[in-house]
């Protein structure tokens, strides 16, 4: 049985049984803000207006208090009657298309004991499109397939990553253990909705560990865009737990962009910001309410920064995100 789907923004799609809201927008074309696509990160929340909805898979990121104003996650209900949502048609991502593709590792770099950078080339013939802070998926030698954010920009014909060893971690182990340049994967992607909406705001971006990466290819693009004139502050901020793990510095010419380096913990010696990198961020910038937000890393840090910064004013829809989640 077919059910009818339509925004408050005017568009209208068929829902199938056994289909997600979020799988049955792409299919028909669209594409709503998503992420991790299992319910944890919260990144698809949208407002159920009419009509009734049930559960493929748990809601795991939605709150007592969503549930209260009516907010589902469209990437784990589908609609049992025609339904009224408020998501919204991310149209600078219509075209850019979701391709598998074979890649070659051109270079392993190690930056720190638990981060390596590693650059991918593609095939000459490959047509290969995103947007500066969406993400890949690559599938190893050995099959197992984990997502990584791109730390560089379209106009490269490389795609690096920035990749944080993970104790147990198959792929990881490949990645530290085993893999050289010229080996053979394949990657899958673009993938996600995280991406610069507006540069005529002051903008926030919060990272930890190895979600620096999407940020770095975010600012790259606006350094490296002729058209961009920069009219407001723009800040960084990037939490890690070991000091050595701070291995990248903004090299940005054009951009006047204020780097703010915190530590978690104070065991080291360091002379910077010591906490959590949300806190430190909140009682630096001027006025939260007037920025936009984009945050990537983990989801608790995410989590407590979105409810940290809405509390001190900031609208939620100026939040934007993209958590790291445990991958089943």
């Amino acid at each position: 049985m077919s059910m009818k789907v339509k925004t408050v923004e005017g568009k209208e799609f068929s829902s199938v049984q056994g289909v997600a809201l979020l799988d049955s927008a792409i299919n028909a074309g669209l594409i709503f803000e998503y992420s991790c696509k299992n319910g944890q990160c919260g990144v698809c929340k949208t407002a159920l207006l009419e009509g009734e909805v049930k559960e493929l898979k748990p809601q795991l990121s939605l709150t007592q208090q969503d549930c209260e104003k009516g907010m589902v996650l469209s990437c784990c209900c589908e609609p049992v009657s025609d339904v009224l949502i408020d998501a919204e048609d991310l149209s600078a991502l219509h075209g850019i298309e979701v391709k598998t593709l074979p890649a070659r590792i051109n270079a392993i770099e190690q930056k720190s004991a638990g981060i390596v950078k590693v650059k991918l080339r593609l095939p000459p013939s490959a047509d290969f499109q995103f947007l500066e802070g969406q993400y890949i998926d690559v599938i190893g030698p050995n099959g197992v397939q984990r997502s990584y954010s791109v730390a560089s920009t379209s106009a490269n014909k490389e795609i690096a990553l920035l990749i944080k060893k993970v104790e147990g971690g198959v792929l990881s182990e490949y990645w530290f253990e085993v893999a050289k340049e010229n080996d053979l994967v394949r990657i899958e992607g673009p993938k996600g909705t995280f991406f610069v909406r507006d540069v005529n705001k002051p903008l926030l971006f919060l990272g930890t560990g190895t979600g620096i990466a999407p940020i770095i290819s975010m600012l790259k693009r606006l350094n490296e865009d002729k058209s961009f004139v920069q009219k407001f502050p723009i800040y960084v901020f990037w939490g890690n737990r070991h000091v050595e793990d701070f291995v990248w510095k903004p090299v940005l010419k054009k951009l006047n962009v204020e780097f703010y380096q915190v530590l978690s913990r104070s065991d080291e010696v360091w002379d910077k910001s010591v906490g959590y990198v949300q806190d430190v961020a909140l009682g630096t910038v001027p006025s939260i309410k007037e920025f936009h937000v984009y945050a990537c890393g983990s989801n608790q840090m995410i989590q407590n920064a979105r409810e940290l910064f809405c509390g001190a004013g900031l609208l939620e829809k100026n939040f934007f995100s993209d958590a790291f989640v445990q991958s089943y």
